[in-house]
């Protein structure tokens, strides 16, 4: 991952009244629903990707910032440009360009663009993807929102490239893809249904952790290759801006046609926004799910993984995975190891410099503190958690107070 740290600030936008937040390698957002944890994972997935389109000369800075393209185009695409007011101000400070909305208007500031290796593959992961589960073949499915539709391209492509076979991460259940009839198959030990029939919790994470498996495998294989030379480079940026510059093309013609000669290029690292990981998941099947999207996020030193989640059992988990870290340090001694990573997989430990965590709530924004790197217990999923006993308390005394009135 660059040094040069990705920070996104945000004012009077939608249900946030402002909050600053700064990405790292393992980014989680708590918080009660309409606190602004999608409206964050929303932006900062937008940004990223305009930052790779404009290294990637699939479109302009004097593009995105006329005619209201920002709101009308950019933000819609995720469903927030209603959520704009007179006195919005969004800043993000990126590795290659600053953004900046302030008093109604959109600016672009470029700072490197010498250096752009640091282009990143970025996948957001709806909270609507077993939505795309329900059918045989997506391609039926109409009117999907637009940011749906981009995850599900990817869910048919991981389909047709993992279709000899992967274990989900819990109760040895296995995917299997009849790629000439496009039916997707879930196999127990005893028994096969397709995908469309399984249980919603089995719905909801194969599209999630099939497609974040398939973009780290390519990523790292990219990775492999040989890196584009410099004419080469200049070749594919030839090729795309004559394609932008047809006038006898469609914006969306345009589009796909560079985005295909675009995919030439190499990606330094996967970038993965995922809304809601634990939806319709038993506690110990979610367990399971993060440590997959950890070994996802530690294939290379770049990627980069961004949760939401409603869940107080995944801050539980990320805690036993930076224990895992910690503990692992203080030895060499493989047996040791061994006990450790038959707790926590080697693959799924978390560095605690690497994680930062942020409470939003009314509108702002915490930094979750930490007791040598452990998340505080002291957090709004706890407290829910908490409030629980406080509630059963409640009843109790009420009981003691009829048993002494009787």
């Amino acid at each position: 991952m660059s040094a040069t740290p990705i920070i996104l600030t945000v004012k009077n936008f939608g249900p946030i009244k402002e909050i600053r937040i700064e990405f790292n390698k393992y980014t989680i957002l708590i918080g009660e629903q309409g606190s602004g944890k999608s409206t964050v994972a929303k932006l900062f997935s937008m940004f990223l990707w305009l930052e790779k389109s404009l290294l990637r000369h699939l479109t302009t800075k004097k593009y995105i910032t006329q005619f209201s393209r920002f709101q009308k185009k950019y933000c819609a695409y995720h469903n927030i440009d209603s959520y704009f007011r007179s006195d919005s101000y969004i800043y993000f400070e990126g590795i290659h360009y600053d953004f900046t909305y302030s008093e109604e208007q959109f600016m672009i500031h470029e700072k490197d663009i010498e250096n752009d290796f640091h282009v990143a593959k970025v996948m957001y992961v709806p909270a609507e993807r077993n939505y795309l589960s329900t059918t045989d073949n997506i391609s039926n499915l109409k009117g999907l929102p637009q940011s749906l539709q981009s995850f599900s391209e990817e869910f048919e492509k991981s389909k047709v490239a993992i279709k000899e076979g992967y274990n989900l991460p819990f109760n040895r259940i296995q995917f299997e893809y009849d790629s000439l009839n496009k039916i997707s198959w879930i196999k127990g030990d005893d028994y096969k249904v397709r995908l469309s029939a399984a249980s919603s919790g089995y719905q909801s994470v194969l599209p999630l952790v099939l497609v974040s498996k398939y973009l780290t495998q390519l990523v790292s294989a990219n990775l492999s290759q040989k890196e584009i030379d410099p004419q080469e480079k200049k070749q594919l940026e030839l090729e795309i801006e004559k394609i932008m510059n047809d006038s006898l093309l469609t914006e969306d013609v345009k589009y796909a046609m560079a985005r295909n000669v675009s995919s030439r290029f190499s990606y330094s690292h996967f970038v993965n926004i995922v809304e809601e990981p634990e939806q319709n998941l038993y506690p110990n099947s979610q367990m399971k799910v993060l440590w997959e999207l950890l070994d996802h996020a530690n294939e290379t030193t770049g990627n980069q993984l961004l949760l939401t989640t409603h869940s107080p059992y995944l801050i539980n988990y990320i805690s036993l995975a930076i224990k895992g870290w910690q503990i692992s340090q203080y030895t060499t001694d493989r047996n040791i190891q061994e006990k450790i990573y038959s707790i926590i997989p080697e693959k799924s430990l978390i560095n605690p410099a690497n994680l930062k965590i942020y409470e939003l709530e009314n509108g702002l924004c915490n930094l979750l503190n930490s007791l040598d790197g452990i998340p505080s217990d002291a957090n709004f999923l706890n407290e829910a958690l908490g409030e629980t006993n406080i509630l059963f308390d409640a009843l109790l005394e009420i009981e003691e107070e009829i048993e002494e009135s009787n």
